[in-house]
Order: C-alpha cells, then sequence, then structure tokens
C-alpha cells in the first residue's frame, strides 16, 4: 500500500478511534494486513485493510462498539471479508485461565490452540473429548462458534455437548458472560446456545468454561 494510501486508512474515524482506544501493535493496517496468509489451508493473503487483536474481553468490547457507533462491518478472522472490512482476530486472547481440578472444568479464552487444552487436561489426568485433524492451529473459539463435529462426535456429541459456560460480545460491545461451571442449571435462558454455531454472526466468542472427562 502506497504511503499516501496509508495515511488516508490511519486518518479513517474508525481506524484512527480503534488506534487511539486499543493498546499499542493491537491495530494492524496495511502491509501489516495484506502480508498474512489468509489460512492454513489458502496460499492467499488476509483480503483486509484493518486487523484488530484484542487480548480479553474488555477490549473485544471497546473495539466492537467502536466499530458499531462508526457503522463499521466486522468479521472475525477465519471468516475471510473483503477489502473494506474489519478483522477481529482472537489470536493474542490465548491464555488458559484455569486448568482442571475436582471439579473437572477448565476456563479458557477464546484464541487457545485445541491441542493445548488437550495436554493440559491429559497432565491432569483427564480427557477433553473434541478433537480435529487440525488439533494443533484451529482454536476453541473457532470450534465453538462451529460447533465443531470431530473424530469422537458419536461418543461425546457436538462441541455444544462439551460447553458449561460462555463470554461474548456482540456488535455493539455489550458484554455477554455466562459462564456456569455446573451441568445441573435451569435458571433462566441458556445464553450459551446463542453463540454456538452461529460463525460469529450474533457475536465473537471471547471466554468458555469447558467440561473436562476422567
Amino acid at each position: 500500500m502506497k504511503e499516501n494510501s496509508l495515511i488516508a486508512l490511519r486518518a479513517r474515524p474508525v481506524v484512527s478511534a480503534l488506534i487511539a482506544a486499543l493498546p499499542e501493535g493491537a491495530v494492524l493496517i496495511g502491509a501489516d494486513v495484506t502480508e498474512r496468509s489468509a489460512g492454513i489451508w489458502r496460499r492467499d493473503r488476509l483480503l483486509a485493510q484493518v486487523l484488530v487483536r484484542p487480548q480479553n474481553t474488555t477490549k473485544t468490547s471497546i473495539a466492537l462498539r467502536i466499530c458499531h457507533e462508526h457503522h463499521q462491518p466486522v468479521v472475525p478472522q477465519g471468516g475471510l471479508t473483503n477489502a473494506q472490512d474489519v478483522v477481529i482476530s482472537t489470536g493474542k486472547m490465548n491464555p488458559i485461565e484455569e486448568i482442571p481440578a475436582n471439579k473437572q472444568t477448565m476456563v479458557v479464552q477464546a484464541g487457545v490452540i485445541l491441542q493445548s487444552i488437550q495436554e493440559t487436561d491429559a497432565e491432569a489426568g483427564l480427557m477433553f473429548p473434541l478433537d480435529l485433524d487440525g488439533r494443533d492451529s484451529c482454536t476453541i473459539g473457532g470450534n465453538l462458534a462451529t460447533n465443531a463435529g470431530g473424530n469422537r462426535v458419536i461418543r461425546y456429541g457436538m462441541a455444544r455437548d462439551m460447553v458449561l459456560g460462555l463470554e461474548a460480545v456482540m456488535a455493539d460491545g455489550t458484554v455477554i458472560s455466562s459462564m456456569h461451571r455446573m451441568i445441573k442449571n435451569n435458571a433462566g435462558y441458556d445464553l450459551r446456545q446463542w453463540f454456538l454455531g452461529t460463525e460469529g454472526a450474533l457475536g465473537v466468542i471471547t471466554r468458555a468454561v469447558l467440561r473436562c472427562r476422567e
């Protein structure tokens, strides 16, 4: 991207607002975006002008609120996009917040790699049933957003059957949190089911409570 075009892009109200509101390095523009691969199964590059990499739910909420206020379309990374959209990546949201113990639950952020979850469970003498061929690169947020099936689906069910609680950010920046840790929970609406399998159409999944097995 030419220097004049880069200056013009940085001056766009939505872009300048994102840069001002988020930490340094959280907003990529120009060649820093287009030189990134579109995906592990594709050789082309990411076709977007702006890539936002929030580190947690709060930063994701800020980014989506700004885009909402500026009527800016947003696409979670993985769905690909056209040159006018802002892409939200969960790559920086990758801590395992709580490892399984007696409760057999794990709290993770959306960018954690599936294989990391499996290995952490194994160290605790447990198992996370979801398993895909792309376990070393796919993220749990993407697995939940697509309601992945995987290699053990007949025995253990779809990804939605392995989630006890969920946190997500809606398009206007509103945070929906239902981080329950109990299998038996009939209190009100089951908010997690609003987002599982919707591929980011209703909001961006940022955290989850996973059910581990013995």
